[in-house]
């Protein structure tokens, strides 16, 4: 108990809290919230931290620790010591509250996906003679996703929707020995080829855009670390380019081209996500073609990826 008391005053003097007594306790808070509260009578000490989320129970022979939904209880008898793991449908008999459940949907996060396109019939984009020019080297063709906002409503124990915002980055990696272009007379998407002899590096298309999610998740298995969520997701496109890169003479150039290549300026994608624990995977399907109607091939863009960090 000492060292506990040790490591308390040690914090009180970091950071500047202040500490009130009241009879048998003694509270440690910032402003008028408690951080920690210690307890001694005639049956022990009780320290609790942050509202329950540390909790220490110290007896003339007994201590039990709990830690969110962890706990342990240490028993000293005679000579011997005994450790029992205490579970979270027993705290009850301890005195503890559980934590209520609280909904807390998965969106905010950082997450990583391959991009390709299909055509209305369904078809990879490139099947067709007429799109072969926008066929993708799909292992190449990333999203990645940093949806830095979230904002969590509940329906019920398991069942809620989420919103907030997040910014989305696409590059599509072209297959052929061609980029894209703007035709100089009737500005509709064509295809943009390197200079005779010359077969470009690397050549590819990137967007981004700011994107807003509305999304109806289930939740399930114990502590609700399973999920299963549908909905839509808005973008709105930010900025666009191409970039190519190829060897002449010996030397390296690089093009960059800035441009809107007619690129639908707002859409929306159908999303599926499901996971559990730590593996969480989704699907996105845009409603809405790449680029205006009548300016560019009719393709629709699709991402299959992972939530690689998870910002909950």
């Amino acid at each position: 108990m000492k060292r506990i008391l040790t490591i308390l005053i040690s914090a009180i003097i970091a950071l500047n809290l202040q500490a009130q007594e009241e009879g048998d306790t003694t509270r440690i808070g910032l402003g008028e919230k408690s951080i920690v509260t210690i307890t001694e009578n005639d049956e022990g000490t009780n320290v609790n931290v942050k509202e329950d989320f540390i909790i220490v129970d110290e007896t003339d022979d007994t201590v039990k620790i709990k830690l969110g939904n962890k706990a342990i209880s240490i028993v000293e008898d005679g000579g011997s010591t005994h450790i029992e793991i205490i579970q979270k449908k027993d705290f009850d008999k301890h005195g503890w509250k559980n934590k209520p459940y609280r909904f807390k949907g998965h969106w905010a996060g950082f997450e990583l996906g391959l991009n390709n396109w299909i055509d209305a019939e369904r078809n990879l984009a490139g099947t067709k003679p007429e799109h072969q020019f926008l066929d993708l080297n799909t292992g190449k063709s990333w999203e990645w996703d940093i949806n830095f906002m979230q904002f969590s409503m509940p329906f019920g124990k398991p069942l809620g929707m989420l919103t907030g915002m997040g910014f989305k980055a696409n590059n599509y990696w072209f297959d052929g020995n061609n980029n894209i272009m703007k035709d100089t007379a009737t500005r509709v998407i064509v295809p943009k080829y390197p200079p005779a002899g010359v077969s470009y590096a690397k050549t590819k298309l990137n967007t981004y855009y700011l994107t807003v999610p509305l999304i109806f998740e289930v939740q399930f298995g114990a502590n609700k670390k399973g999920f299963i969520s549908f909905g839509v997701i808005g973008d709105l496109k930010l900025w666009s380019n191409t970039k190519v890169k190829y060897y002449t003479g010996g030397s390296k150039q690089k093009e960059k081209v800035k441009s809107d290549f007619n690129l639908s300026p707002l859409r929306y994608h159908l999303t599926v996500r499901a996971g559990y624990k730590f593996v969480k995977v989704f699907a996105n399907y845009s409603m809405v073609p790449m680029f205006k109607e009548g300016m560019g091939p009719e393709l629709y863009p699709v991402t299959v990826g992972l939530t690689l960090i998870s910002f909950r």
